[in-house]
């Protein structure tokens, strides 16, 4: 069944979902940052809007955001001709490399349309129309056709989802029986923070628009809750410590001219408190309270 089969269930053009005030911050966030993405993260080069995969092959920051899509396809066992939903598409990094790498068929969703006009472009650009679709759709309800997916993808993007629960409600709907669910992101290592340490954690999140992170635990019990088994949780902390660095060092570089900037006018305050979030996410995973795991599990 080609993508265009796929998609005759649901309307020819979902209609753009009508956004909380939560879903406006994280639009604006991206929006706002778009440029120190491409500075700071070379967007424009690896497309991902996520941390790389680091190892004895990679050990460039271009090649390890890429391998991260390597790394996340493998765990979930994507093949040519398979429909994957990728939950959170960003520009559509990952959703062009399983199609040009594995030669799947990929549908990608987020609130950001900016992101999504973008993705589409760098499709027609590559000639990926025929395996690519990109659109502005809330992941925690979609609108396309229940069972009509073989993987949903989550990479750095279900920590945007205010209900966690509804984003995985909506994964399990989609999947076809059998289908695989994978999740890469940051979690908390537990939930009974002291009043300092969720200062921490809050200013982490804020910057980067984040409204709340679950601890692995707590996330691995959400998975079950929504019916899904043979959940693993693989804890990558160490194969990302270079991104974290890459942040952490931005953050110390760019912090004081972006507050300089801010009081001149020249850079909005979420511009600077994004700068601050990449200090604070570091002094999480120093004192033990933030991890980088993949969750797997199966419908």
């Amino acid at each position: 069944m080609s993508l265009s089969e796929v998609t005759t269930a649901r309307p020819a053009r979902l209609s753009r979902p009508a956004l909380t005030l939560h879903q406006r911050n994280v639009v604006e966030y991206f929006d706002d940052t778009a440029g120190d993405y491409r500075l700071l993260w070379g967007t424009d080069r690896n497309l991902g809007l996520h941390c790389g995969y680091f190892d004895h092959r990679h050990r460039r920051h271009d090649d390890a955001v890429r391998n991260m899509n390597r790394v996340l396809a493998g765990l979930a066992g994507i093949a040519a001709g398979q429909r994957v939903l990728d939950a959170g598409c960003g520009i559509g990094g990952s959703a062009i490399w399983l199609a040009e790498h594995l030669g799947a068929s990929v549908v990608g969703v987020n609130i950001c349309a900016g992101q999504i006009e973008r993705a589409r472009r760098l499709a027609r650009e590559r000639r990926l129309d025929q395996q690519l679709r990109f659109h502005t759709a809330d992941y925690c309800a979609t609108g396309l056709a229940a069972e009509s997916f073989d993987v949903v993808w989550a990479l750095e993007s279900a920590c945007y989802a205010q209900d966690k629960s509804g984003l995985l409600a909506e994964a399990w709907r989609l999947l076809k029986p059998g289908g695989r669910l994978i999740v890469a992101d940051g979690f908390l290592t537990r939930f009974d923070l002291s009043a300092s340490e969720r200062r921490i954690v809050e200013r982490w999140q804020r910057g980067w628009a984040i409204p709340n992170t679950p601890s692995k635990g707590q996330f691995a019990r959400s998975l079950c809750d929504a019916g899904f088994h043979d959940v693993v949780c693989r804890d990558i902390t160490q194969h990302v410590v270079p991104s974290s660095r890459r942040i952490y060092r931005a953050s110390l570089l760019f912090y004081p001219l972006g507050v300089a900037l801010y009081w001149l006018g020249l850079r909005s305050a979420i511009q600077t408190r994004g700068i601050a979030s990449g200090y604070y996410q570091h002094v999480a995973r120093r004192r033990g309270l933030g991890i980088y795991c993949i969750f797997t599990a199966r419908k």
